[in-house]
């Protein structure tokens, strides 16, 4: 065997003063993986990663931008689960940039360079592989949920497409749902097709074809002079889903609404708010 020079002997051993070392013997002696190395060197490679992930450099931002996590747009709802057990990953935010700075400059409205500002930062999330929340404008922006909601909702009319919040992308919360879009496209004479090229997320059309008869459904019950929560319960969808509907139809088939003696009034305003993104996942 060939023996180490004198360099080797005194340097060589520096090479292992790593953070990966350290969390191994962390492992070995702490966690009982005396037997488990290989396990450990894993586990070790993989908590390495997801430090390197929260720990962007500084010369990797802008004047201007901030790191954030976001919920992983991964094909999951992710419902029913707290933020610890959800997978997040990074994302650079541009909180100012100069086409904000011009507008300021230029006097326009500060409520239409937040409203601008709010579907920049989600259209930046979704390209990066992640999902911001309702309540992730709020804490970013420093403005109210419910303006927040305002201000997502005045930018769908004005833009004509749902910018993409995560209870959109994922499909939770009491929030704008693809459901509802397929049932206003529907009636708006597209084609189930047509619907998924429309829709703001990729949708298979099995899917789209599977929302569209779900509201002729609701339709035709409510037709058939059904209670919206006897709807509900029919059909085993939620009663603010219902409701949703219902507007839909009030729009389109106000007759249908006038022969229904449920429905001869506006739904109630607490039910008229759940349609409104009021529990959005924060």
């Amino acid at each position: 065997m060939k023996r180490k020079t004198h360099r080797q002997r005194v340097f060589s051993s520096l090479r292992d003063k790593t953070l990966s070392n350290a969390l191994r013997h962390l492992l070995v002696t702490e966690f009982g993986y005396q037997n488990k190395g290989r396990v450990a060197d894993v586990m070790i490679e993989h908590i390495l990663k997801t430090v390197d992930r929260f720990t962007q450099p500084a010369d990797r931002l802008k004047p201007g931008q901030m790191l954030w996590m976001a919920v992983a747009n991964d094909g999951s709802k992710h419902a029913h689960q707290t933020m610890r057990e959800i997978p997040q990953v990074p994302v650079i935010l541009d909180c100012v940039t100069e086409e904000d700075l011009s507008a300021l400059t230029h006097g326009d409205p500060y409520r239409l360079i937040r409203r601008r500002r709010h579907a920049r930062l989600l259209d930046q999330a979704f390209a990066q592989g992640g999902v911001l929340a309702q309540g992730d404008l709020a804490a970013i922006t420093l403005t109210a949920a419910t303006q927040v909601r305002a201000d997502l909702a005045q930018f769908r009319e004005n833009e004509h497409r749902i910018p993409p919040y995560r209870g959109v992308v994922q499909d939770i919360g009491r929030s704008i749902t693809h459901k509802v879009e397929v049932a206003r496209l529907l009636e708006q004479g597209l084609l189930e097709p047509e619907i998924c090229r429309r829709l703001p997320i990729p949708h298979d059309l099995s899917s789209v074809e599977n929302y569209a008869q779900m509201y002729k459904n609701v339709t035709k019950l409510l037709e058939r002079g059904f209670a919206p929560t006897e709807v509900s319960g029919i059909l085993r969808i939620s009663v603010w889903l219902v409701n949703a509907y219902i507007e839909i139809v009030r729009e389109h088939h106000p007759e249908i609404l006038a022969n229904n003696p449920y429905l001869q009034e506006s739904p109630s305003s607490s039910d008229s708010s759940s349609t409104q993104g009021s529990d959005d996942p924060i």
